[in-house]
């Protein structure tokens, strides 16, 4: 994911969600973005059971504890892409709070209404 980082979060969240372990690599510059994407990834989708490892520049997934809580509130680190990428658990968390949902208006202002003409119930 050298090339296209910004990605990465929801790439990383996808798989988590679908269970699929995976290593990625060409992510060093997640660490200097609006927050350490890295540290965030691990520190919310432990919530979920699932660890992200970096070892040798490249991360691995390991979702062998996933499960998925009736409810579970995300932080966003003031970072529009955590809560782009950790949104989508909603298809199957029952409810999954996004804190400073707000920050998505940096890259993407209908992010939330688009969601809600997808289907998801945005409250």
């Amino acid at each position: 994911l050298k090339e296209c980082p910004d990605l990465a979060q929801t790439i990383v969240v996808i798989c988590a969600a679908l269970g699929h372990d995976a290593t990625f690599t060409g992510l060093e510059t997640l660490k200097i973005k609006e927050t350490d994407r890295v540290l965030a990834l691990q520190t919310e989708l432990a919530k979920i059971g699932v660890k992200f490892i970096e070892k040798n520049f490249s991360y691995k997934l390991d979702c062998s504890g996933l499960h998925f809580p009736e409810k579970i509130t995300i932080s966003t680190y003031e970072d529009h892409r955590m809560a782009m990428a950790f949104a989508p658990l909603a298809l199957k968390i029952k409810e999954v709070e996004i804190e400073e949902k707000e920050v998505v208006n940096k890259s993407y202002p209908y992010f939330w209404d688009d969601l809600e003409k997808a289907g998801f119930n945005i409250v």
